[in-house]
């Protein structure tokens, strides 16, 4: 299996190929990256090494890369190893990162570590290491586990808590399909000459067309438009899946919690933008400022502090739905499913139903309290493929924990 899926349904992947490709010009550079992905899988992860190069992983799964994710972790040492014991089997996982780059990541029997490492014996290496649980790795010689000489430990850290369940979703290890992540690099999209001679024809068809219009007879006039009793039902629910734009928040926490010296207190989402009230923890406006700048953001400093905002990825839209529910049916299918995940009642607010053309809307807001951000992704999933417009999200963090209102909209007969 090429990733390890997390007790909160994540998946982390281990790349099938990686390699550091040529920042050459970008129609050969999509080629080549579209030819990998036959043999290695279609989502990928595009990053920037340098001016002339850049970082590719492929894989055959969706989800985000597992050595990437636990390097940032720890800062992105040049050379790092990381093992975490699995509970309840015999395996652990294991990320080694080389000369700054992810040398080895994935999950290995007990057994078969110490013969992973063996190999750097042999090397000149400033290795920081982090373990946690019963690994085959000591700092010390020890009978039945491996140990370095301590001239290649730079640092040796024994690790109270695990790592791997609070794991931060990264936007830049997701790994999506080739397309999308080369869109989103301006890598092999559509040339403007193209597009200007098509602008050219264009312009030259009208010319004749107006011409010989103008002789024409004029058209009979046009039939009265049919209007369709759901049409506002149809336009409502061809939104973005609420499932999709939680997990948008999802990911937007995880962000806004690396930026340098702050952390936020207060989210605010709604249709794919997002205003963040910040905390300092030490940071300077310079540094946050420069970090909101490479991230195509925007700093706010007014009277009652200093936030950041912004606009994410656009969402697709969902197909047009082909069955109405009665929103009775509905409100207390999500009664039912969020007992389940949340101890009370997570709907603390109904609003009064009213009239879209022939269909009903429904107002529905719910309320929590010291949450864990897993919290979101279970709403989620309950929400996955639900007559349902999300219309605002607004979170206050305390402690790693989350109080706040998710306010949406039910459709239906």
């Amino acid at each position: 299996m090429s990733y390890i899926t997390r007790e909160d349904g994540e998946h982390f992947v281990v790349p099938s190929y990686r390699d550091v490709l040529a920042a050459k010009q970008k129609n050969a550079l999509k080629k080549e990256i579209v030819a990998l992905s036959q043999n290695y899988g279609e989502y990928i992860t595009l990053q920037p090494k340098n001016t002339s190069q850049y970082e590719v992983a492929f894989s055959p799964d969706a989800g985000y890369l597992l050595g990437e994710t636990v390097w940032h972790v720890f800062q992105k040492p040049a050379e790092m190893i990381y093992c975490e014991a699995i509970p309840g089997t015999n395996e652990a996982l294991l990320v080694i990162v080389k000369a700054g780059s992810v040398y080895l990541d994935g999950s290995f029997s007990l057994d078969s570590i110490p013969e992973e490492l063996i190999i750097f014996l042999t090397q000149q290496n400033q290795f920081e290491i982090h373990i946690y649980g019963a690994v085959p790795i000591s700092q010390t010689p020890e009978e039945g586990k491996f140990s370095f000489e301590a001239s290649s430990v730079k640092s040796f850290t024994v690790l109270s808590e695990p790592v791997f369940p609070t794991l931060p979703l990264l936007k830049n290890y997701r790994l999506q399909l080739v397309e999308q992540v080369l869109r989103a690099q301006g890598i092999g999209v559509f040339p403007i000459v193209n597009l200007i001679g098509i602008l050219a024809l264009a312009g030259m068809a009208y010319l004749v067309w107006s011409y010989w219009s103008q002789s024409a007879p004029p058209p009979p006039p046009p039939e009265a438009e049919q209007i369709n009793p759901y049409q506002a039902f149809l336009d409502n629910l061809t939104s973005p899946d609420p499932e999709m734009e939680l997990k948008e928040v999802i990911l937007l926490l995880a962000e806004l919690n690396t930026l340098p010296g702050w952390h936020p207190k207060e989210l605010d989402y709604a249709s794919g933008s997002f205003n963040a009230a910040l905390m300092s923890g030490g940071g300077t406006v310079a540094a946050l400022q420069s970090w909101a700048n490479r991230n195509h953001l925007t700093v706010n400093i007014q009277g009652k502090g200093i936030s950041m905002s912004g606009s994410e990825e656009k969402i697709p839209r969902r197909a047009q739905p082909t069955v109405i529910y009665p929103v009775k049916q509905t409100v207390g299918y999500l009664i039912d499913a969020f007992a389940k995940i949340y101890p009370g009642n997570l709907i603390s607010g109904l609003g009064e139903s009213k009239a879209i053309g022939s269909a009903k809307q429904l107002s529905v807001t719910l309320t929590f309290t010291q949450a864990s951000p897993v919290l979101l992704t279970l709403v989620g999933k309950k929400l996955q493929g639900m007559p349902i417009v999300l219309r605002e999200t607004k979170l206050k963090m305390e402690n790693g924990k989350i109080s706040g209102t998710i306010t949406m909209d039910i459709l239906g007969n």
